[in-house]
């Protein structure tokens, strides 16, 4: 987390999780994690950057890395699209905005070095930049039915669809999929200050977990670094959200993203998921059936958030990669613990068809 962005939260009593690079909460932790769902929150998105993609040829460059179709973005859309290893496994999902001087490829920071330096193996002669974003671009989120509201005080234009994206007076906002209105807004720290202490008053300040809670309840999956190579992109539900295309050229992977597609049948989707545990599982932790607990994994984590509650008995919301088979009648579970069966709910989109 930038160190000036990280003090002036501090100073609006924000406290910090022990590695220091996200907010824990600001003081209530009851509070906000009841206004994630029910009220107005803003909160620091604090460990996610992006790669600045520049040049003549970065279009027809990230075309031809990437699962979806860049020429499908522009600079009032932003595009879910993922970077697949040749047996077309993650190694990255993005979130693409298209700007004046390129595009910018948002996703977990702990992948910046690994990815960046796998792109600019591929570079070769074309014309076009990687660099990562400057230390001083910071980005927070804010949900609820009071967004628009506030934020139309403040900018001439929002996105008013869901992925639509807006610049204005150097700060990028993008709508992200919710059951309620809910903005990221990203700009350099001196910005970024300024317009959380006038949008703050009308807010729950809420810790960094808010926003990944708000993309389970979204079904919005993402890639980090204990699930890279794990999931193929139909498995995250891709193919229902608009973040592959079926129809542009050839791509690392594309070939079994392709296959699989047309002539196979996916044995695993996301689902959203609660359940209840004494400890965290970490995200790519296996999941088995209840019947067999101590068997062959049937699926993995891909995202947690914890509720506040009991030390050892906390309940949990997840996305989930499950197989088809083991995704009925609760029975999911942890490694060796028929207790953590896993609850599925509903999507907030159509479920993937194998038709």
């Amino acid at each position: 987390m930038n160190n000036q962005w990280k003090e002036y939260l501090q100073c609006q009593h924000a406290v910090l999780t022990d590695d220091e690079n996200s907010v824990e909460h600001f003081g209530q932790p009851q509070d906000e994690h009841a206004a994630i769902t029910t009220g107005n929150i803003i909160c620091p998105i604090s460990q996610s950057t992006f790669i600045h993609a520049a040049g003549d040829d970065a279009k027809t460059f990230l075309q031809g890395q990437l699962t979806n179709d860049i020429d499908l973005i522009n600079p009032q859309s932003s595009q879910l699209s993922g970077y697949c290893n040749p047996k077309g496994r993650l190694l990255a999902l993005f979130r693409i905005t298209q700007h004046a001087d390129g595009y910018r490829l948002h996703f977990p920071e702990s992948l910046l070095d690994k990815t960046i330096g796998r792109l600019k193996m591929f570079v070769l002669r074309a014309k076009v930049t990687l660099e990562a974003a400057d230390a001083d671009v910071v980005r927070f989120g804010i949900a609820g039915d009071q967004a628009i509201t506030q934020l139309e005080a403040h900018f001439n234009t929002l996105p008013d669809t869901e992925n639509g994206v807006v610049e204005a007076d150097g700060i990028t906002v993008i709508r992200h999929p919710g059951h309620r209105p809910r903005f990221e807004l990203i700009g350099n720290v001196e910005t970024m200050q300024t317009l959380w202490q006038t949008l703050s008053p009308n807010f729950t300040a809420a810790g960094s977990h808010a926003w990944q809670r708000l993309d389970i309840e979204a079904g919005q999956p993402c890639v980090l670094a204990e699930t890279v190579e794990m999931f193929i992109p139909q498995m995250l539900n891709l193919d229902v959200i608009n973040g592959v295309s079926f129809k542009k050229g050839c791509y690392p992977g594309q070939e079994v993203v392709a296959r699989l597609h047309y002539r196979g049948k996916l044995k695993r989707h996301m689902h959203i998921a609660q359940f209840t545990a004494n400890a965290c599982p970490p995200p790519g932790t296996p999941l088995y059936a209840v019947a067999d607990p101590e068997g062959q994994a049937i699926g993995n984590i891909v995202l947690t958030h914890a509720m506040p509650g009991s030390a050892t008995d906390i309940e949990f919301h997840a996305l989930c990669v499950i197989a088809n088979e083991a995704a009925v009648d609760n029975a999911v579970c942890l490694q060796g613990d028929t207790k953590t069966a896993l609850k599925l709910q509903d999507l907030p989109y159509p479920f993937p068809s194998d038709d």
